[in-house]
């Protein structure tokens, strides 16, 4: 071979390695292209494409997605198909985990934490989404240039944006999603009015115990009061307002983060909630039991066996045959020093609801598919459930009851997958619709009633809904677990078997030397920084 045809020889075999290295890495260009991929209108792409996408359900809505009215509405037209690949809740943490660590990924990943968004959008394992948004994704650009906190709250500390939210924007999700039910007609059956402190809990909370309340001939069958131990909606962080506290892990008091589980009013919380357990007030199966088991026990039998209970909605879970004896929820107790406090809540948001991870060969056309969650009246759908919205001449949306056979809470997710897949719902949204009201002389936490009820006692001491950067991710991972589950541990000894007074030294330095000012000063740091970033 002479000197040209080598010269010749060796360039085409630089052309083709470069074409192959093309081909690899973002693959969807070409793919995309070859699919006939559009940047507007529909279809998306001229040829059938499949994505795979793996995350979580709700167990009333089930696994069948693409049978949804919503997800076939967004799927229309678009020659894009769904391979589904869902998980139960309670399994999915544990699922996502091992994804993530054998790297064997669907194309699209959801509802991760925002350090598995970081680390894997730090690693390569998901791709930045900043200049598909822009390009592909205008009912999110809209949303996201109406609400920046959402935008910041999707944005990475090194400037990218690697995940998509699930965001409800509307004012009366400040209001906490944890709250207390009391039955009112067991109230009425002792002679007790609605309690107002945490004495006339307890006192009405005894009344249901040694009362028969069901009328059955058995004055030992009622629970008064239950819960799930460490859940944010079914379990006690209710009952922390009235100590002058609120149920998280870290607190902002004066630009100060503050752990909460060593301070004396998580010590007094938990000494008032031991003082209900010790005289066989609180279900012992609270400790132990889930959000499933605790609806069932809320809700079976054909009268109420159950005083009070913890959850963000009574008439959504209970028996259809009792879903109004629990009344309203309950304004914050007032405690033994008159707290009376309630957490004004980041708004529902999950910031790494979706991403797209580096094996998906369609990337815009993924960005442009899901972009149609985000127009207004399909967020709409997503949140309340297309088959409770009619929509009226003068573009307000009047609400359909649930049948007979649905309860309210089935109703609304019998065709969405809800607040497991992304949306964007915004205030202007919700002020569209023309919302059930309660019944007379009651509140309920669904509408603006409630939250303006709750105004007067919030605390805006939630700490804010923030990425860290993956250094401070692994510091946090270095701490966060050990120390959590020493805390759950003793917090939940403590309730049950009290002791609190006596090992509170200990516990404290227990966790010293597990590294909590250590883990604090991550949360400290990027507090800091995140106010700072705001004041530019």
């Amino acid at each position: 071979m002479n000197m040209r045809n080598k010269r010749a020889g060796s360039m085409a075999a630089v052309l083709s390695a470069i074409l192959l290295l093309a081909g690899c890495s973002g693959g969807g260009d070409s793919k995309g292209a070859s699919a006939g991929f559009h940047e507007t209108g529909l279809p998306i792409v001229d040829k059938p494409i499949s994505l795979t996408i793996a995350g979580t359900y709700d167990e009333r809505t089930g696994t069948n997605w693409n049978e949804l009215e919503t997800i076939k509405e967004i799927n229309e037209g678009t020659n894009v198909q769904i391979k589904w690949n869902l998980s139960p809740g309670t399994d999915w943490a544990t699922k996502r985990n091992l994804i993530i660590a054998s790297g064997d990924l669907p194309d699209v990943l959801l509802e991760l934490s925002s350090s598995q968004v970081v680390t894997g959008g730090a690693d390569g394992m998901f791709i930045p989404l900043e200049e598909l948004i822009g390009k592909y994704a205008p009912n999110l650009t809209d949303f996201l240039n109406k609400y920046p906190e959402v935008r910041q709250a999707i944005t990475a500390p090194d400037g990218h944006i690697y995940s998509l939210p699930m965001a409800n924007m509307s004012e009366y999700k400040h209001a906490d999603g944890n709250t207390l039910w009391v039955n009112k007609e067991w109230l009425k059956k002792a002679g007790l009015e609605m309690p107002r402190t945490t004495e006339e809990l307890t006192k009405a909370l005894e009344a249901f115990k040694t009362m028969d309340m069901d009328g059955d001939g058995n004055p030992n069958n009622e629970i008064p009061l239950t819960g799930v131990f460490g859940d944010s909606q079914y379990g006690f962080g209710y009952l922390f307002g009235s100590f002058n506290t609120i149920d998280e892990t870290f607190i902002v008091q004066d630009d100060k983060v503050v752990f909460v589980r060593a301070t004396e009013e998580f010590k007094n919380t938990v000494k008032y909630l031991h003082s209900l357990y010790e005289k066989g007030l609180i279900d012992p199966d609270s400790m132990t039991q889930n959000s499933t088991q605790l609806i069932a026990k809320v809700s079976s039998g054909k009268k109420a066996s159950v005083g009070a209970f913890f959850a963000w909605s009574a008439d959504q879970i209970t028996n259809a045959d009792y879903r109004w004896d629990y009344g309203s929820p309950m304004i914050p107790l007032a405690g033994p020093d008159g707290s009376q406090i309630t957490p004004r809540n980041n708004l529902q948001m999950t910031p790494g609801m979706f991403v797209i991870t580096k094996v998906n060969p369609y990337p815009e056309a993924t960005m442009r598919w899901v972009d149609r969650a985000y127009e207004p009246e399909m967020s709409m759908k997503l949140r309340e459930g297309p088959n409770r919205l009619k929509k009226l001449a003068d573009g307000t949306y009047d609400t359909i009851p649930n049948p007979d056979n649905y309860t309210a809470g089935e109703w609304k997710v019998k065709e969405t997958p809800y607040n497991d897949f992304v949306y964007g719902f915004s205030q202007e949204m919700r002020d569209k619709q023309i919302l059930p009201k309660a019944e007379p002389g009651q509140l309920d936490p669904d509408f603006d009633e409630w939250y303006e009820a709750l105004v007067p006692y919030m605390k805006p001491w939630v700490y804010p809904n923030i990425m860290f950067t993956d250094a401070q991710y692994k510091s946090i991972e270095q701490y966060q677990t050990d120390i959590k589950t020493y805390t759950d541990k003793m917090e939940a000894q403590w309730i049950a078997k009290g002791g609190i007074d006596e090992e509170w030294n200990t516990y404290l330095e227990t966790l010293n030397k597990m590294g909590l000012s250590d883990y604090t000063k991550v949360y400290q740091d990027g507090y800091d920084t995140n106010k700072a970033n705001l004041a530019k």
